[in-house]
């Protein structure tokens, strides 16, 4: 190659000169000659690299200069080519090799001076030291070499797909099983199933690219016409015969029955090394004789249907191909669409959802997009968007002039192709009316995921007959099974659960209008209305649905747990259900229980618009009560979230209804809600008040839950008027109640509340009891806020106790799941611990922003605890910054004295003691020792009248101001929150 520029030729040995002298005579030229050359040469005993370097005629000095100038480096010298040419020469000892190791990389540059390939360069002596993956990438090399596709390929071999994009995981996984039978060799029947226009031609037509260079016997590629428009699928004994005669059989020795060819076909590929495929096939049976059962041969299937009858036919090793990931959809649309930079990437992620990553589908829009123009990317965006929130939402029972189902489907079409013709060919294929009709009740289906007691439910079935059709629909690639849940996820109560792929659902639904009922959708989905309601019954916790004056009997734990794991699973089921009932009774109080469970799991949007719905439904049906109870929980969400003004209107429609009906039950729940209401607006004699009449109304019924709320609304009010004596009577109270109704929601509510109080009363060891308690039960319930709620107080333990790293982890997940629930009043209590930790821990920048954060929050709330807190915490880093700037005094002083009007507004006397503590030690950092003493001695006294152990330190405090002034450095960080 590069060394014909070379001017001054190196002298052969005259023996090999000799050998290049035979060659000439007859008339080769230098390349012509240079492979028979070497040849002779290594017969001569010449190595490899000694025997191509003779061939170009080059010096181990030329090589030298020539390895350098493609290493760009000067390192390589004549010696080392020298070593490279003998290794791996024995040693004195005869086992050890003699010099440096030619690595593949070498091995790779030498071959580009030579102009050969690397593995020319390597005989088996090189190969016995080689690594496993230089053996690998050698083997390769030769494969590559001489492997010769056109002379060998049998059948009509699709084009390469010129837009193949994505699919790593696929072609990692198919790169995968090859590798693994070209190691150990045996039967391999590979089968890719998948929906109508996934790709599975083009996943098998990569396969032939990318592995037809290991089978040296040839390509095999048949297209079963499984799921060919306008042809029947071809018959396996016509099949055999071509086969046969593709391998060279003579026509009149090609048995005539189909037993006797499959046997004639197995024995002529029994030797052979063979890449197969069976592209489109129609079912197992089709296939199942067509199997070579070949030890060196590659089969590959691809078919809609998952051919589970193959399974007796040797080991078959399935792969379902799903829809395109997202961002790879996206990408193939803008490939095919030729879409130029800035071109509106929501439209190209709408599409590519609609779509649900078919490549069918993207190819064909992306066609129509290319030809009319980006405007009408932006067009069939919109389109889709509104006729997809239109399937969703219309109501049953409703007639629409137009099927949003057809207009979507149309849209995926070009010329005489389309996603539609493609699913009506699988539906028609569906012999037994049992099926098409399943799958038309899977139209109707309002969510996406369906396990055999839904459908039973829905299709009015027992679950035995539901299980057969579903895995009957599986076989036939109607629905995909979805994997199951890792180690230490909660089993699904419901059993396995299957998923129908958005194209196919589409497909279903339309023929759900047009060969269905109307009236058989109303009634499927009040079956899962009704059959839903009794589930969601059974979790204790979900209120208020008792009777007046009965005494609630608990399900056992067991049950339901179950029932919460349903709910949680089947949120989507339970949405799309109630978005589109008629109004019930039903349904207003299904949408009731499943705001309340949505409520503790965190998601309090959906909670709250579900309750809206359940409002809505009373309404419709002049449901009193139903509204009265719907109202109740959309303003427990709006105080949760803030908006106290629109909670407080509210529970007062709420009372009106309670008082025209009478329902005492009702009244004694409000009073309950607004009690909560006015406790954390830090209204303590209302609060007391509405908690009061709460427990009064609760024990004239006889109604042990409520009693239980309002006891426990008692201990937040008695906390927060620093009466933790009272609170923690009240908690004991409420958290039997809570046991003996065997409510763990309840119960955990309460052992927090108990926490609560036991902590601020100084009795740590007892608060975290507590805390785990409550913490143990959230997490057994999935319930979020109160997970949150404990770690926070857990964290706050842990900051006073002096572990500042299992706070700085209690604290920081607690604002996660405050966060991630949108609770901002755990927020903001969770940043403002984590400010204590920060200014502790001496980084006063972030404490100064956790605690202006959580102020922010608190002022956007109306939470007076914690601008008390807030303000507190940012005195606190004014005063230790005031020790180097005295001009921050004034800030620091600010600060407290808002954080004690704020505690004075709300009979805070707690935070009013602690915002003194902090002026009487910013006054001592100032040298205002009079000053210090009059804060601390009212801090004092004030913590002796709530009975906590802060008023000894502050004692100690006092005791250390000595009449000059002076003050014990070791008081300097104690105790202050």
């Amino acid at each position: 190659m590069a060394s014909s520029s070379r001017p001054h030729r190196p002298r052969r040995p005259r023996a090999v000169e000799a050998v290049y002298a035979r060659f000439r005579e007859l008339g080769l030229s230098d390349h012509e000659m240079r492979e028979p050359f070497v040849t002779e040469l290594r017969q001569h005993g010449y190595r490899a690299r000694a025997a191509w370097r003779y061939a170009g005629n080059l010096s181990q000095e030329n090589v030298c200069e020539l390895f350098n100038d493609i290493s760009n480096s000067d390192t390589m010298k004549p010696s080392r080519i020298s070593e490279y040419e003998t290794w791996p020469g024995g040693s004195g000892d005869g086992h050890r090799p003699k010099g440096v190791r030619p690595t593949a990389e070498v091995l790779k540059k030498l071959a580009t001076i030579y102009g050969t390939t690397w593995d020319q360069l390597v005989d088996l002596a090189d190969l016995a030291h080689m690594t496993p993956a230089e053996q690998h990438e050698y083997r390769e090399a030769v494969l590559l070499r001489s492997a010769d596709p056109a002379a060998v390929l049998v059948g009509d071999l699709p084009p390469e797909v010129q837009a193949f994009t994505g699919r790593e995981e696929a072609k990692a996984e198919l790169h995968k099983r090859v590798s693994a039978h070209l190691e150990h060799g045996g039967v391999a029947v590979h089968v890719i199933d998948g929906p109508p226009g996934v790709g599975k031609t083009a996943l098998a037509r990569y396969a032939v690219s990318a592995f037809y260079k290991h089978y040296p016997d040839g390509t095999i590629w048949v297209d079963l016409l499984g799921y060919t428009p306008g042809r029947e699928p071809a018959e396996p004994t016509d099949l055999l015969e071509w086969l046969l005669r593709q391998m060279k059989v003579p026509p009149t020795a090609i048995a005539s029955d189909g037993g006797r060819r499959a046997q004639q076909w197995r024995q002529t590929m029994a030797s052979r090394r063979a890449l197969i495929v069976f592209d489109n096939a129609a079912d197992s049976a089709q296939v199942k004789d067509l199997l070579p059962q070949a030890r060196g041969c590659f089969v590959l299937i691809t078919s809609r249907k998952r051919l589970t009858g193959l399974s007796g036919s040797g080991p078959v090793y399935p792969y379902h191909l799903d829809g395109m990931r997202l961002g790879e959809a996206e990408q193939l649309l803008v490939r095919l669409a030729n879409l130029r930079d800035g071109y509106d990437r929501a439209a190209v992620r709408q599409i590519s959802e609609t779509s649900g990553g078919l490549p069918l589908a993207l190819k064909l829009i992306a066609g129509q997009i290319a030809h009319h123009g980006t405007t009408m990317l932006a067009d069939s965006a919109a389109d889709f968007a509104s006729l997809a929130a239109e399937i969703r939402r219309t109501p049953v029972g409703s007639t629409p002039n137009e099927s949003a189902a057809e207009h979507i489907l149309e849209r995926f079409a070009a010329e005489d192709e389309s996603v539609g013709a493609a699913f009506e060919l699988s539906y028609q294929r569906l012999r037994e009316p049992v099926l098409q009709h399943a799958v038309r009740l899977l139209g109707w289906f309002p969510g996406t995921e369906i396990t055999a007691q839904t459908y039973a439910w829905m299709a009015d079935v027992s679950e035995a007959s539901a299980k057969l059709l579903i895995l009957k629909l599986c076989e036939a690639g109607f629905l995909d099974p979805l994997p199951e849940a890792g180690d230490g996820a909660q089993p699904d109560p419901s059993g396995p659960r299957y998923r129908m792929h958005d194209m196919l659902r589409l497909g279903a639904q339309l023929h759900a209008e047009r060969d269905g009922a109307i009236a058989e959708r109303a009634a499927l989905v009040g079956r899962l209305i009704g059959r839903s309601l009794a589930v969601a019954r059974t979790v204790n916790a979900i209120r208020p649905f008792h009777t007046v004056g009965v005494r609630p009997t608990p399900n056992p734990p067991e049950e339901a747990a179950r029932a919460r794991t349903w709910l949680t699973r089947e949120q989507e089921l339970l949405l799309g259900c109630l978005e589109i009932t008629a109004p019930t009774a039903e349904a207003a109080e299904l949408a009731r229980l499943t705001a309340a469970h949505l409520c503790g799991l965190g998601f309090w949007e959906g909670a709250e618009r579900l309750y809206g719905r359940a409002l809505g439904v009373a309404r419709d049906i002049g449901d009193r009560p139903g509204q009265a109870w719907a109202l109740l929980g959309l303003g427990r969400m709006s105080r949760m979230r803030g908006a106290h003004v629109q909670a407080d209107q509210a529970f007062l429609e709420v009372c009106e209804i309670a008082d025209e009906l009478g329902d005492l039950r009702c009244l004694a729940e409000v009073e309950c809600e607004r009690g909560h209401s006015a406790w954390i607006t830090g209204e303590h004699a209302d609060a007391r008040h509405h908690f009061n009449e709460a427990l009064r109304i609760a024990c004239e019924i006889g109604y042990r839950p409520t009693q239980c709320d309002a006891l426990d609304g008692l201990g937040r009010a008695g906390r927060m008027a620093c009466d933790y004596t009272a609170a923690e009577r009240w908690s004991q109270e409420a958290l039997s109640i809570a046991i003996e109704l065997a409510d763990p929601e309840r119960v955990g509510t309460v052992q927090w509340g108990y926490a609560e109080a036991v902590r601020l009363h100084g009795r740590h060891d007892a608060a975290r009891q507590h805390y785990v308690y409550a913490l143990h039960i959230a997490r057994s319930i999935n319930h979020v806020k109160m997970e949150g709620d404990a770690l926070r107080g857990l964290g706050h333990l842990d900051r006073l106790d002096g572990n500042p790293k299992s706070a700085q982890q209690h604290l920081a997940s607690a604002l996660d799941k405050a966060r991630r629930i949108q609770d901002q009043y755990g927020e903001g209590w969770a940043l403002w611990g984590l400010g204590n930790l920060a200014r502790t821990a001496g980084n006063l920048e972030q404490a100064r922003n956790n605690f202006e954060y959580a102020l922010q929050l608190a002022r956007e709330i109306k939470d007076p605890l914690g601008k008390v807190d807030a303000l507190r915490g940012l005195g606190h880093v004014e005063r230790e910054l005031s020790v180097r700037d005295p001009a921050r005094y004034a800030l620091a002083e600010g600060y407290y004295r808002d954080s004690i009007e704020v505690a004075q507004q709300i009979g805070d006397r707690r935070g009013r003691a602690d915002a003194l503590r902090g002026l009487g030690r910013l006054a001592v950092d100032h040298g205002r020792i009079e000053e210090a003493r009059g804060y601390l001695s009212t801090a004092r006294d004030l913590y002796e009248r709530i009975g906590i152990p802060l008023a000894d330190l502050v004692r100690d405090q006092l005791g250390a101001l000595t009449e000059g002034g002076e003050r014990d450095p070791g008081q300097e960080h104690a105790g202050m929150t």
